[in-house]
């Protein structure tokens, strides 16, 4: 890479959101008016797949480049071993500025190693968040500095505390009682603070393009679509406009905001027609909410500096069930409404947009964004050397689609939803198997679901694209068994060389802070 760095890349997860509320996938509401002016002009990867079905393993895939099997980071309480050198720790290395605006707890919080790499990542979420300091630099400097010792004393205090509760343990199951939800979700901001970071992150982006100053990674984590749902009532009226006239529906809405542990497991009654489309009809609002809200990085990102020198990336982690196949949430599962998920990628210097039909992983987002600062190769101390272009997904701005390959998506239950199930729901566990890892095969147009060694179902997407009817194929189900089984060989070899670790716990000084906020007796 050169000593003077002209590029830029502003990569934006939107954080549980489906493919299917987006009009550019099919969606008939105008939920997403401008993701929609980008995908026109973008890359647009209509079989985009990710890696694991929820934040976890998802965001691990995308900062290290290789697969859950590989990394091994799908829990709470999983660190990315030090061998996977992230994304900002290889751009940050070459010079490049990194700088994250994050609200999700899961990825800024926890001491999973996630945030390694960048140089400036602000947190929205958490009970104490580090945000930019353009707030307070005009106070008067002895009370601002006063200020901002404070603030990472008790920083230094909550993220310990913010860490147990993230276990499968009594921590979590104290936060869980509906008593403590609105704390937590709330004055604990669960989801962050969505308007403050687009703004924020749009003047970041803006202060970028005045300046002329390239070589930055913004990387931005978004959660308006996360439970629990409480879009401002303007989109309410818009989206569920029975919503204000119907008791039956604001009692549901108020009651499963308040039941977090609803959120993570299958449902153990189905829901009624009215729940289903209300439930439903918030998740539409929230997408466009968070929508608008993003109009003004969407302008800042389309004056004419950002569109010569900026690749901008809009993609999911993971979707959302809203009670399919009898899921909710994000626990369990790879059914298309978790893992098909959106990516958009405007590269500077394409003609013309292109629809991607290709089943492409998101962890190639990764490779995408180090092609484009021109990386060529990169070290692996666990495994062979990779060549960034073979999985870069750039080389397809110029070329046709490349032969349909597999793309695979893994669910790792997260621990504390298996440990509800088994403890309190027993009899969902011969449907649902909780703590048994699944996955899902594409190849084409088909897809294969694996569950371990207890099943294998097999779907043909492109006459059942919401997998309503299973197809018996055994020799598919062979060929793609085969398929797996090579993987998780190829999984297995290049994560001989690294190490794993959980992130530590036992500290009577946590649970001793616990007790006094009286959630431990």
């Amino acid at each position: 890479m050169s000593q003077q760095i002209k590029k830029n890349v502003v990569l934006v997860v939107l954080d549980t959101h489906r493919f299917d509320r987006i009009g550019v996938y099919g969606y008939g509401r105008p939920t997403t008016p401008n993701l929609d002016a980008l995908a026109g002009e973008s890359l647009f990867f209509k079989r985009a797949v990710a890696p694991g079905q929820w934040t976890i393993p998802s965001h691990a895939s995308l900062f290290s480049g290789e697969a859950p099997a590989v990394h091994g980071t799908v829990q709470a309480d999983d660190a990315l071993p030090k061998e996977f050198q992230t994304l900002a720790s290889r751009l940050a290395d070459q010079g490049v500025q990194t700088t994250g605006f994050c609200n999700n707890p899961l990825v800024g919080v926890l001491q999973n190693g996630f945030t390694r790499g960048f140089d400036k990542f602000y947190n929205y979420c958490g009970m104490v968040p580090s945000t930019p300091q353009r707030e307070i630099d005009d106070l008067w400097k002895p009370f601002r500095n006063l200020w901002s010792t404070y603030t990472q004393l008790l920083r230094k205090l909550s993220y310990p505390i913010q860490n147990a509760f993230a276990q499968p343990n009594e921590f979590f199951l104290a936060a869980l009682r509906p008593l403590f939800v609105p704390l937590w979700t709330r004055a604990g901001n669960f989801k962050g603070m969505t308007a403050r970071s687009i703004r924020e992150s749009t003047s970041f982006v803006k202060e970028i393009g005045e300046e002329r100053k390239g070589g930055n990674f913004v990387f931005l984590n978004l959660m308006e679509t996360h439970l629990p749902y409480a879009p401002p009532d303007e989109y309410v009226r818009k989206f569920v406009p029975y919503f204000h006239e119907t008791p039956e529906a604001q009692q549901f809405m108020g009651n499963f905001n308040r039941k977090a542990w609803q959120w993570l497991i299958p449902l153990v009654e189905p829901f009624s027609d009215l729940e289903s489309q209300t439930l439903s009809d918030m998740y539409d609002a929230e997408v466009a909410y968070q929508d608008h809200l993003l109009g003004q990085l969407m302008e800042t990102l389309n004056t004419d500096y950002h569109r010569e020198n900026t690749m901008v990336v809009f993609m999911a982690d993971h979707g959302e069930m809203l009670g399919e196949h009898g899921y909710m949430g994000h626990g369990f599962g790879v059914h298309e409404e978790l893992v098909h998920v959106p990516l958009f990628m405007r590269v500077p210097g394409m003609d013309d947009a292109r629809q991607i039909e290709t089943r492409i992983s998101t962890t190639r987002v990764f490779y995408s964004v180090l092609d484009y600062f021109g990386f060529e190769t990169l070290a692996m101390p666990y495994a062979e050397e990779v060549d960034v272009a073979s999985q870069s997904l750039l080389g397809m701005v110029d070329k046709k689609d490349m032969d349909q390959a597999c793309a695979i998506a893994e669910a790792y239950a997260p621990e504390n939803a298996v440990q509800i199930v088994k403890k309190h729901h027993p009899e969902l566990t011969e449907q649902f198997h909780p703590g048994v890892d699944q996955r899902a095969v594409y190849q084409g147009d088909e897809k294969m679901i694996a569950v371990e060694e207890i099943s294998k179902v097999f779907y043909n997407l492109a006459g059942d694209p919401t997998e309503q009817e299973p197809y018996r194929d055994p020799a598919r189900i062979e060929d793609l068994s085969k398929v797996l089984e090579s993987y998780l060989d190829l999984a297995m070899t290049r994560s001989e060389g690294s190490s794993h670790r959980k992130i530590s716990l036992k500290d009577e000084l946590v649970q001793q802070r616990l007790r006094d906020l009286g959630y431990l007796e």
